[in-house]
């Protein structure tokens, strides 16, 4: 490859990169935004998050269409395919995570959250968790800081028995009452919503790890996923 294609190769990656982060604060604040309107009952606010989800998904279309030009356009050596490829890996975690905030704002109106203000608190303390993961993960992608991927992983272990026991709580209060089950049942699928979120964002963390090492995590413990990103064996 020339310089002059070298350069606008780079120029590519870097745009690349620049709208991974451009959609991850979109969908970001759709999340913010979706949990929000859950722990206010603004269903104004709620149609704003569904009627957002068109700019999510305009915006992983525009990403997918941009990586599949590199590729045909550009054919990219091995790492910086990985780059390309996990690109379009996190865009579409990026995707998912704007589903989930379309759920929770579409669960606004079946759950009446000054019923339950201990669940509401637990939800708004869960989101800035998954948020926080969220930011992390993707400042380790424009990084490359595989120990900053590493902690998101971690975070999303100690997260994943936070949701667990936030669920549990709210099967032996409601349980026990049959009028109460499909309030329970919808609480429990906004939780559930919200755990899926720092799931992607771990998913994120993930996927540089294949980018930077070139070794697919998916399925490894967090232990081999340590070794590998921190030690590369």
């Amino acid at each position: 490859m020339n310089e002059h294609l070298s350069r606008q190769f780079d120029a590519d990656l870097i745009a690349l990169r620049s709208r991974v982060v451009e959609m991850g604060g979109l969908v970001d604040e759709q999340f913010r935004r979706s949990v929000e309107a859950l722990a206010t009952g603004r269903a104004v606010l709620a149609d704003g998050v569904i009627a957002g989800d068109d700019a999510v998904n305009a915006l992983d279309v525009r990403i997918d269409d941009a990586c599949a030009h590199i590729i045909a356009k550009r054919q990219p050596a091995a790492s910086d395919l990985r780059m390309v490829l996990g690109v379009s890996k996190i865009v579409s975690e990026l995707e998912r995570i704007g589903d989930k905030a379309r759920k929770i704002a579409r669960s606004v109106v079946a759950v009446n959250t000054t019923s339950d203000g201990p669940w509401i608190a637990d939800i708004e303390r869960l989101s800035e968790a998954a948020r926080h993961m969220l930011r992390d993960a993707l400042n380790a992608f424009v990084r490359s800081d595989l120990e900053a991927a590493v902690m998101v992983l971690r975070s999303n272990r100690d997260f994943a028995r936070e949701t667990s026991q936030v669920s549990n709580d709210l099967v032996q209060r409601y349980s026990r009452n049959a009028d109460q089950v499909p309030t329970m049942l919808d609480m429990l699928s906004v939780t559930r919503a919200v755990d899926r979120v720092a799931d992607h964002a771990a998913n994120i963390a993930e996927h540089l790890v294949y980018i930077v090492r070139g070794t697919d995590v998916r399925h490894a413990t967090l232990e081999q996923i340590e070794r590998e990103a921190l030690t590369g064996r």
